[in-house]
């Protein structure tokens, strides 16, 4: 083979590996990176979907009168009353016989007497009595 036969050679070979550099645009480092990350994000989702599977209520428990203070809990009943306490604006809701008490919730609260509501919030014990304490209104869902 000539030097001529020899360049043209040359010339097809790094005209295939500058063709698989333009396809490919990334270093085998960066695949490498690629792959990890998207290993990483497949991983990730698969967690937050069986996080949501195994506690679908965020780890909370049904509420019984006897669960210690600061037990996240949920509770499910029907809205008996509603009052916005003298001081401070707050409001307090008893749901079934247990009061829930919504911090800065008097204005514009939209429940009313005979909804349907679900509660999730912590226990705590105000005046020796049990109530529930949510963060706000939204941890109030009205069940249709």
């Amino acid at each position: 083979m000539g030097l001529l036969g020899r360049m043209r050679q040359e010339t097809k070979i790094n005209l295939v590996r500058a063709t698989y550099t333009q396809i490919s645009m990334l270093t085998r480092p960066e695949r490498r990176a690629v792959m990890i990350m998207t290993f990483v994000i497949l991983l990730l989702a698969a967690l937050y979907v069986g996080t949501i599977l195994l506690f679908p209520n965020g780890g909370a428990v049904s509420y019984q009168d006897d669960i210690s203070d600061g037990t996240l809990v949920y509770l499910e009943g029907v809205v008996f009353d509603t009052k916005i306490t003298s001081a401070g604006g707050h409001l307090i809701v008893n749901v079934s016989g247990v009061d829930v008490f919504v911090p800065n919730g008097g204005s514009g609260s939209v429940l009313l007497p005979g909804d349907r509501v679900r509660v999730v919030g912590l226990v705590d014990t105000y005046a020796g009595t049990k109530e529930i304490v949510v963060n706000g209104m939204h941890e109030i869902t009205i069940l249709v």
